[in-house]
């Protein structure tokens, strides 16, 4: 049976494309990783109170989205060291078949520092309400 070379080329596209595009589907979930479960590539102590912290997601999740798991990555790591608040800074990201950011994250204990200095409140990130933080 003779078929048009366009029509067989897109009958023989169709089915690899789908080959390829299913295991991105399962990245492109959102669905959140817990600490419990991170690499040691991905958390690194680099003081006594100081951490990078690196989080990935798929490149079709939002920057909204991975700013909220990178949040809840950091709040995590600050209640299991035994701290209280976080602070984010140094920020790198990149894009490409999957979206990174890393952070350099400083924690504190007990009462909150007086200063300039935007704070996070780990409980009140991880009880949430779903949407980005906001610094104390």
């Amino acid at each position: 049976m003779w078929m048009h070379p366009r029509t067989m080329a897109f009958r023989l596209c169709v089915p690899a494309l789908l080959i390829l595009a299913t295991p991105l589907a399962g990245c492109a979930t959102g669905q959140y990783r817990p600490l419990s479960d991170a690499g040691t590539t991905e958390v690194e102590q680099l003081k006594e109170n100081v951490y990078r912290v690196e989080y990935r997601v798929s490149a079709f999740i939002s920057q909204e989205q991975l700013d909220r798991a990178l949040h809840r990555r950091c709040a995590e790591l600050t209640l299991r060291e035994g701290y209280d608040f976080f602070h984010l800074a140094q920020r790198h990201d990149v894009l490409g078949f999957s979206r990174r950011t890393a952070m350099t994250v400083t924690l504190y204990k007990g009462q909150k520092p007086t200063g300039g200095v935007d704070l996070y409140d780990a409980k009140e990130v991880l009880g949430g309400t779903g949407s980005t933080p906001k610094p104390n």
